[in-house]
């Protein structure tokens, strides 16, 4: 996750007025920082990792696995330890897109010995045993590339549905509800809905299906493209946005 500043962020319509200067600016201030660090040497070199967590909910009654929208709550009591002692903390903790996920890296980078590289897997188990402690006894941590029901029907704990048709809905998507994205920062629904007014169209990946003699064709709905074809419809929310990567 890249960096997260307070404050209201800008329409599509507002950001296309301000490209040009972004740009300029943007390759000013590089080189500047270029020519006035080129000559640096000695620095020790800071690394760490992040691993991004996809809370579940199990319903062992009727055997169904949904994704938990609990991060901004999850994250509220993950970061008092932070908020106590910023330089103390073993681990940091950080919102994702997905109301349902969780970033977390160490406390703070480690160093330049060899002997830093043991300390990895020691505090990924940490953050791990950290966050399950706040969960319920049908809740867990998963550290998948993506949850394998995304975009199904009521693949979210509470329920939520899509709305395509809803002009105030961030994201229009067929399959990936509004409330599955992250509330608690105003960055992640209004990059959904600029990408969406940037291209002025949704995203649609559209991979092909084998097709054998027990399929039937089904009407892709929802887009401009939209055709009677052999293809599995994916909305760019839950091919890259929704996507935990480590």
């Amino acid at each position: 996750m890249g960096l997260l500043s307070e404050g209201s962020p800008l329409s599509w319509e507002e950001t296309k007025v301000l490209a040009d200067h972004v740009r300029e600016h943007g390759v000013n201030q590089f080189i500047n920082l270029y020519h006035r660090l080129k000559d640096r040497q000695g620095d020790i070199l800071k690394w760490g990792d992040e691993v991004e967590y996809i809370i579940v909910k199990f319903d062992e009654k009727h055997k169904v696995a949904r994704v938990a929208l609990i991060a901004q709550d999850l994250l509220a009591q993950l970061n008092e330890k932070e908020m106590a002692d910023p330089k103390g903390v073993k681990s940091l903790w950080r919102p994702e897109y997905g109301a349902y996920m969780i970033e977390g890296t160490p406390g703070k980078p480690f160093g330049g010995l060899m002997a830093h590289f043991n300390l990895v897997e020691a505090n990924m188990r940490y953050r791990r045993e950290e966050v399950t402690e706040l969960l319920a006894k049908d809740e867990c941590v998963m550290s998948i590339t993506n949850f394998p029901r995304l975009g199904s029907p009521n693949f979210t704990y509470p329920l939520a549905q899509p709305r395509p048709e809803d002009p105030l809905s961030s994201a229009r998507s067929l399959y990936f509800p509004d409330e599955a994205i992250f509330p608690g920062h105003p960055r992640f629904k209004t990059l959904t809905r600029n990408i969406r007014m940037r291209r002025g169209e949704k995203v649609s990946i559209k991979l092909k299906v084998f097709k054998d003699a027990q399929d039937k064709a089904a009407r892709g709905g929802g887009h401009r493209r939209a055709s009677r074809m052999w293809c599995c419809w994916t909305p760019w929310a839950l091919a890259w946005a929704a996507a935990a990567c480590s």
